[in-house]
């Protein structure tokens, strides 16, 4: 019976662990199923300045002066502006720049041609791809006063780890 013991202590350890490991593929079987594979997770709420701003290298006031082209980029549709930088929140930014912009979800608004609009940025990584994206997925309404304030406040946050 002593011997016996550690035998069957050990099979249901294995036991445990080989159904645990079962389990735990056919779960993440069921959620694999459920992801879009076009959906980006972000690690922030991207329609909130608050919470935007630490991820990004610019924020800056920039009117639009053209739109460019539509474009896929990653699997997601975005438009590319040139815009003038206006006034600097964050970073260095000078003269005039591309930025692309779409949302995760759902079709945009354009923006409009001769409007000043707060934008929050990110240059691409890859240089094929030509400018700044823009991080900030909430309503874009040509800038005011009220805005400006929230963004402001945002800048002033620490910068993300990530940067």
């Amino acid at each position: 019976m002593a011997k016996t013991m550690p035998l069957a202590a050990g099979a249901v350890a294995a036991g445990a662990l080989a159904l645990g490991g079962w389990f735990g593929w056919f779960g993440y079987q069921h959620l694999e199923k459920q992801a879009d594979p076009g959906y980006v997770l972000r690690g922030y709420d991207a329609t909130s300045p608050v919470s935007t701003a630490p991820h990004t290298e610019n924020v800056f006031t920039g009117r639009v002066t053209r739109f460019e082209a539509t474009r896929d980029i990653e699997g997601w549709t975005q438009d590319l502006y040139r815009v003038e930088v206006g006034s600097v929140l964050r970073g260095d930014l000078r003269g005039t720049v591309r930025v692309t912009y779409g949302l995760d979800e759902g079709v945009t608004d354009r923006l409009q041609g001769g409007r000043t609009y707060v934008f929050a940025t990110h240059a691409w990584e890859d240089v094929a791809k030509n400018g700044h994206a823009h991080l900030f997925q909430g309503p874009m309404t040509p800038v005011d006063e009220a805005q400006l304030a929230a963004w402001r406040e945002a800048v002033a946050l620490p910068m993300a780890s990530d940067q």
